[in-house]
């Protein structure tokens, strides 16, 4: 089964689906051996330390207010008439 992908077609990658093992295969053209690691700045967009600290601070603040929250404003099968 012949396939492609439209926006990729126009950079002549098309693929097929082949169900056994004696079909031949053209190579990728590189020189083999395995995949390749990159760090995760290589592979986007740089890792900022201040951002996950910021965001880890700002996920524990919003947490411990919701849960007063709750405490403060929920029912509970104990309690009779609301917050009076």
């Amino acid at each position: 089964y012949k396939y492609y992908c439209a926006p990729h077609e126009s950079l002549g990658m098309k693929g097929a689906v082949v169900v056994g093992s004696d079909y031949p295969t053209a190579g990728s053209g590189g020189e083999g051996g395995g995949v390749e690691t990159l760090e995760p700045e290589e592979a986007g967009v740089p890792i900022q330390p201040h951002w996950v600290g910021i965001g880890a601070g700002l996920i524990m603040v919003i947490s411990t207010v919701f849960t007063f929250y709750l405490l403060k404003y929920s029912e509970s099968p104990h309690t009779k008439g609301g917050n009076n």
